[in-house]
């Protein structure tokens, strides 16, 4: 299966997007992940087909690039994991998550701004 987006870019994102798009991956069948991809903006490159390339290493493997990550292997979902690890090793080296349940740190935290008050209150700083 080839699959192009033409909506490819080699943009970076937020930490919180590529946990998201990685969890959302590992949650779905290997259909659902190729989706994904192509959804999100993602590329998978297949391997090539040429016999005279079949000693070739690099020519053979499969290439997954999303959200400015990039994984290869041997066939398209061997080449689909290699790109979920690649997104939690990323994500575990990171050090803006929250100790408490590995999540992405928000500067909200999925709170809602408080509301206007009448009474002065103090800030931090």
């Amino acid at each position: 299966m080839h699959i192009v987006s033409p909506l490819f870019t080699t943009r970076t994102c937020t930490q919180q997007e590529l946990y998201a798009a990685a969890r959302g991956m590992r949650a779905r069948c290997r259909f659902g992940q190729a989706m994904m991809l192509q959804e999100l903006g993602g590329r998978i490159t297949p391997g090539s087909t040429d016999p005279s390339d079949r000693f070739d290493f690099d020519a053979m493997r499969w290439h997954v690039t999303l959200l400015g990550l990039s994984a290869s292997g041997d066939d398209m979902p061997a080449a689909l994991d290699a790109w979920m690890r690649a997104a939690r090793v990323s994500h575990n080296i990171d050090g803006t998550r929250r100790a408490t349940d590995g999540r992405p740190d928000c500067p909200f935290n999925g709170a809602a701004p408080l509301p206007p008050t009448p009474n002065q209150v103090a800030e931090a700083t």
